[in-house]
């Protein structure tokens, strides 16, 4: 067995009391964040040291003594403590992006009411679980809209947050799962991910884009509308915003869903995979682009295969993005440096047609797991299970004449 951490973010059943005690909680932990860093400066100022994570626990803890601090003893002790260990984290990584020569180090900022989210976070231990039920400290048991998932113990802090208005609770476990099957013959897949399909695999299966945004973006405007015409600070202003806010949950929601959907068949039905390295960045420049390009969550669809593929015992390899995957004809190695992204379809010289999206699946599954590159690979390319063994060496020799680089080397494997 391996063990492994998933983390499960359940809906809590919440009455309006415990609501208003919650959002008092997180302004208790964003005050003890504050109050850390305000410190933290101020000392070194003086000094030229700052004190650490429990040197600023034990000032806290003597603050509730005072009258004017005395509403901290309504918080729970390790709400103020958490946070004082995320600003601790904060500097370490502070610290380790300045020895990294990083130009935007990114030193720790004070959190701001209007702009922070709603969040505190609670020690494991101070918790307890019983089926769909948890108890909180200071609260007592509250009602959970189903039960964790995953059999395992509770690591780490569990943190509870409010979007959109619903109160949820995040509790990372430590579970168990089976060795990977170690097989004989391996197979592997191309992934394309793309706007107008999410993901286009190699051996033809593709995963249509849901469009999330563009589902609901002429909701969303309507209720931003409405919300621009209330009192801002007002309760019918309050709940146009919340309004707003749900749309912008709904579409994430739907989003991550789709994501979800393609990242656990991949794990599921594949040993190896091979994806490009997006520059969604430079993508995201592109004005006409843009925004379907981040509605399509590249980086989180590469994120979830690399940690999914990981637990199955897959291996994820990743091509270089200036790799031509969608002009490189996988026949005869022509690379057609006419091709723009308007043309979804292209005719090689040798004759071959080409599904743009398919053609790139492909040439990324023959570079990253291709006879070439070597191992007990099959290779899922156009609906056909292609061993490397029977692939032809004729078009594997055509490319790499054609092509200036190696196409054994890869930039990544995970």
């Amino acid at each position: 067995m391996v063990k492994i951490q998933k983390a499960h973010k359940i809906l809590l059943d919440v009455s309006p009391e415990i609501d208003r005690l919650f959002v008092s909680w997180c302004g208790a932990s964003r005050w003890s964040y504050n109050y850390g860093l305000g410190r933290k400066k101020e000392t070194f100022e003086e000094i030229g040291k700052s004190p650490g994570g429990y040197a600023l626990m034990k000032e806290v803890v003597a603050l509730k003594k005072t009258d004017e601090y005395a509403w901290l003893n309504d918080v729970p002790k390790s709400v103020p403590r958490m946070a004082l260990l995320q600003l601790e984290t904060a500097y370490a990584n502070f610290f380790r992006r300045v020895k990294s020569g990083d130009a935007k180090p990114g030193f720790p900022r004070f959190k701001s009411k209007k702009q922070s989210k709603l969040l505190f976070h609670l020690e494991p231990d101070a918790i307890a679980m019983d089926g769909n039920r948890v108890r909180i400290p200071k609260v007592g048991w509250i009602r959970m809209h189903q039960a964790i998932r995953f059999k395992g113990r509770v690591i780490g802090t569990v943190c509870i947050s409010c979007t959109a208005g619903r109160w949820y609770a995040s509790f990372p476990v430590e579970t168990e799962v089976a060795d990977p099957i170690e097989k004989q013959e391996r197979v592997a897949v191309g992934v394309d991910a793309g706007i107008k399909h999410l993901a286009v695999l190699s051996d033809g299966k593709m995963f249509d884009n849901p469009r999330s945004f563009y589902r609901l973006e002429g909701l969303l405007a309507r209720a931003q509308r409405q919300t621009a015409r209330k009192h801002k600070g007002s309760k019918r202003w309050q709940k146009a915003r919340l309004r707003v806010q749900r749309i912008h949950k709904r579409i994430a929601d739907l989003r991550a869903n789709a994501t979800h959907h393609v990242t656990a068949y991949v794990a599921a039905n594949y040993d190896g995979v091979a994806i490009e390295d997006l520059n969604v960045r430079g993508m995201s420049q592109n004005h006409h682009l843009a925004k379907s390009v981040l509605d399509a969550n590249f980086s989180e669809l590469h994120r979830q295969l690399a940690y999914k593929m990981s637990w199955v015992g897959g291996e994820v390899r990743q091509v270089d993005r200036f790799f031509p995957s969608s002009r490189l004809c996988g026949v005869c190695g022509l690379i057609n440096s006419e091709l723009t992204l308007a043309d979804r379809e292209w005719i090689c010289e040798c004759g071959v047609y080409h599904d743009r999206d398919q053609n790139a699946a492909n040439n990324l599954a023959i570079k990253c797991f291709g006879p070439m590159v070597g191992g007990p690979w099959t290779l899922r390319v156009n609906g056909a299970a292609r061993p490397p063994d029977e692939a032809s060496s004729e078009s594997f020799t055509l490319v790499e004449e054609r092509r200036p680089y190696e196409p054994c080397q890869l930039d990544t494997v995970w």
